[in-house]
């Protein structure tokens, strides 16, 4: 099973997949998620048929698919 971190910006949308069980995959992503936690960035994870998100603080693991997007601005 692969799992995937989108993070969506201004230049499109960048993805990362992880298998759980592999150490380095898991620990790539997680870095990228706190990378991106950092700078401000909300984490949705998606449920099994990507209808519907749930907002996390923290990396998933298990989690089938992140979506990552930039705080809403109000001007």
């Amino acid at each position: 099973m692969t799992n995937d971190l989108k993070v969506l910006d201004h230049t499109g949308d960048t993805q990362i997949r992880w298998n759980p069980s592999n150490r380095d995959e898991t620990q790539a992503a997680r870095e990228h998620f706190d990378s991106m936690k950092a700078k401000g960035y909300l984490a949705y994870a998606l449920d099994a048929d990507g209808a519907r998100g749930e907002v996390i603080r923290k990396f998933d693991p298990q989690a089938r698919s992140i979506v990552m997007t930039p705080q809403m601005q109000g001007g």
